[in-house]
């Protein structure tokens, strides 16, 4: 179903509604209907941005609001930016105590890309085969196409409650997502070779449907939901001219698949202790079939066979979990909460292997035991491990007041974590915390909390990643290493005085991480709120806030095919070198609102917020002598946003609001400035869209909105 007609259907809901309400007794209707217009002036090369979640093209506006109430039914509907690629339609309605019901329509379009932007050599964008003939040096014959994708959501839900506390509710939605993304693809399997920009067709469908029974009562709920989800793809592959090759590569895209799920949830109120004990158990079903591909392209334009042990892969991923909490309040001055969450992962997957032929130029049938597992004749005896895990979670907290101004809280949390994995196949992490709240003075509360985590991991060692890459022996990932962390947090409220208010928010964390070798090996943040507010929001309102971040990771690296210990000697072409990255943000506004006449409101806001990444390197001295420049642009950005905006009443049934937008936006990147398309004149030359290149804008924006109550 179109987009547009859509919201032809649930405008038309939103009349077909009326005459059940009218033959209601006593119906009171109210709402308000809005018209207007926006132009929009951009001087910018790729307006992606710009417009990357914001429907922001000349043209007509326009919204609704009805709220209907009788002596057995109501309706609510709600409607802004109709017709528009952003546009949100809800209506709500029901019979009280009875039956009530929902639809609504919610739209957007995702901008990646447009103009200089958006520039591919590849004939048949927007389907499922690209064509190319390289080289293709000229970007000027290139075609240009719209990098964005629409999403739509629309559905209903409707539930029954006419033998309450018991219930029953049913909902179905339909989500898809239709247009272009872009992902790259290899030219070649030479780290050497080139890379393309791929413009693949996005055709995405997600239908759920969603039934619950239970039952609501004052000592408790009760609920068993169950969940049909089912995800299509209108593409299975994409073909495309690999130049290196000579012919048309196979990408596979994501594959349809269906989740089922169960899942039952509750609670028990009224318990001793002012105790309330709620938990959740969920059982779920991933399956899909996947054809594979018996032949994939491979050197001077031949498709050997993949000789798969399976001519389809099988997934079926099956996921359990189950919650429970007992939140108490024993004392009058102490409240208390203990947990436990258990999830687990099963993978019965297929186990999928190929077996080329030697020498066919596909990965498998290789003999080259640093590329792969051993390969005699054809026969590759590489086991796929399936990805699954186990964890446990448990946790208490505690809170005890000494006074009407004073509250001490403290809490433990433990994680255990199984997974399969080539590098940790665990870890424990053990979170403490301390948090103190108080209110001692009218006119100012504070609180103050510091948190310690502490993470241990399981490494072991995989032997043929080891073997392919033996500085991986020496390589801790740092989002499972071991790690220490420190965190606090200060938060200030204060109000001196009628109509000031004062705000301020401090946050510190520290990340060291334990036995890293090479990796990441220390990372810190520092974040800074504060506001200000005065006047009275009768007649006049300012409010002025700032805000800073601060970011820096450390790491520490090794390059080169000589000694893979990093502490052996360096030499020229294998040695030691670390980085030290650094992000800082900052962020301050001004609004003010002023009630200029009692008909006539002023609002504006001016906003400027700026980000600079930096990225310094060094090299451990004996390695080579080339002199390693700092990166000063790792990304930088600028944004000024000014928004005026005056409503007038003109009487209880007219109000009439006009309004100027002004934004500027500037973006450095060394990924993306001074792009060049394409990177040489061999078939094996990488090329690129051009997305990200060309984003900085300046906009201007008028707008005027008529609104008519009733």
């Amino acid at each position: 179903m179109k987009p547009r007609l859509i919201s032809i259907l649930v405008a038309n809901l939103f009349v077909g509604a009326a005459p059940v309400l009218a033959a209601d007794g006593g119906t009171e209707w109210s709402g308000s209907v809005s018209v207007g217009g926006q132009y929009v002036n951009d001087n910018a090369r790729d307006s992606s941005k710009l417009k990357e979640y914001r429907d922001l093209d000349s043209g007509v506006l326009g919204g609704l609001e009805v709220r209907g109430r009788g002596d057995r039914y109501y309706l609510n509907g709600y409607g802004e930016n109709i017709g528009r690629d952003d546009q949100y339609l809800d209506l709500r309605g029901g019979l009280y105590g009875t039956f009530k019901y929902r639809l609504y329509v919610d739209e957007l379009r995702h901008n990646f890309g447009s103009g200089p932007g958006a520039r591919s050599p590849y004939s048949g964008i927007g389907t499922s085969t690209l064509t190319a003939t390289f080289p293709n040096a000229n970007p000027a014959t290139w075609n240009s196409f719209d990098h964005s994708y629409r999403r739509r959501d629309w559905g209903g839900t409707a539930e029954w409650q006419t033998a309450s506390p018991w219930y029953i509710r049913g909902e179905a939605n339909e989500v898809t997502r239709k247009g272009i993304n872009v992902f790259a693809g290899a030219q070649g399997t030479s780290p050497g070779n080139g890379f393309v920009d791929l413009p693949s067709p996005i055709d995405y469908t997600t239908r759920n449907y969603t039934a619950e029974a239970g039952y609501a009562g004052t000592s408790g709920h009760v609920a068993v939901n169950f969940l049909h989800s089912k995800f299509s793809n209108g593409n299975d592959v994409l073909r495309w001219s690999n130049g290196f090759f000579g012919g048309l590569d196979t990408t596979i895209l994501p594959p349809d698949n269906e989740l089922n799920r169960i899942s039952v949830n509750g609670n028990l109120r009224r318990l001793p202790g002012a105790s309330t004990l709620a938990g959740r158990v969920t059982y779920s079903k991933l399956t899909n079939d996947v054809v594979m591909q018996q032949n994939m392209l491979s050197t001077g334009g031949t498709f050997p066979a993949t000789v798969p042990n399976n001519s389809t892969f099988h997934g079926n991923l099956k996921n359990t979990t189950a919650a429970i909490s007992l939140t108490s309040h024993p004392l009058d001055k102490l409240d208390t909460r203990l947990y436990y969450n258990y999830a687990k992962e099963d993978n019965d997957s297929t186990r999928m292997t190929f077996t080329p032929a030697v020498g066919s130029g596909l990965l498998a049938g290789t003999t080259n035991p640093l590329a792969n597992c051993a390969n005699v004749a054809g026969a590759n005896v590489c086991v796929p491990e399936l990805f699954h895990y186990r964890k446990h979670n448990v946790g208490a907290e505690a809170g005890y007041k000494f006074d009407r101004a004073n509250k001490f809280s403290a809490g433990l949390d433990y994680y255990d974590m199984k997974r399969e994995r080539i590098d940790f196949h665990g870890n424990e992490d053990t979170k403490v915390f301390v948090e103190w709240k108080n209110s001692s003075f009218d006119v100012l509360t504070s609180r103050i909390k510091y948190q310690y985590m502490q993470r241990r991991s399981q490494y072991v060692a995989n032997e043929a990643a080891v073997a392919a890459n033996p500085i991986d022996a020496y390589v801790r990932r740092f989002d499972l290493a071991n790690v220490d962390q420190n965190l606090v947090k200060l938060v200030i409220d204060a109000t001196p005085m009628p109509f000031v208010d004062l705000g301020f928010e401090a946050i510190y964390k520290n990340n060291d991480y334990k036995d890293t070798i090479l990796g990441r090996t220390e990372d810190e943040r520092q974040e800074y709120y504060a506001s200000v507010s005065f006047g009275d929001p009768k007649s006049f309102r300012v409010l002025i806030f700032g805000d800073v971040e601060f970011v820096q990771f450390d790491s520490y690296h090794r390059v080169g095919t000589g000694n893979p210990d990093p502490a052996a000697p360096p030499t020229a072409t294998t040695y030691n070198w670390s980085a030290k990255n650094k992000d800082r943000a900052w962020q301050a506004g001004l609004g003010a609102d002023w009630v200029a006449m009692p008909r006539l409101t002023l609002k504006s806001s001016l906003v400027y917020a700026k980000t600079r990444g930096t990225t310094d390197f060094s090299v451990q001295p004996g390695g080579p002598t080339t002199t390693f420049l700092p990166i000063r642009n790792f990304d930088n950005t600028r944004r000024t946003a000014l928004n005026l905006r005056a409503v007038y009443n003109y009487s209880k049934q007219w109000e009439f609001t006009g309004g100027y937008a002004y934004e500027k936006y500037r973006y450095s990147d060394i990924g993306y400035d001074n792009t060049l398309y394409v990177t040489g004149t061999t078939t094996s030359a990488g090329s690129v869209t051009g997305q990200f290149s060309f984003q900085p804008y300046t906009a201007n924006i008028f707008y005027v909105v008529a609104k008519y109550k009733f």
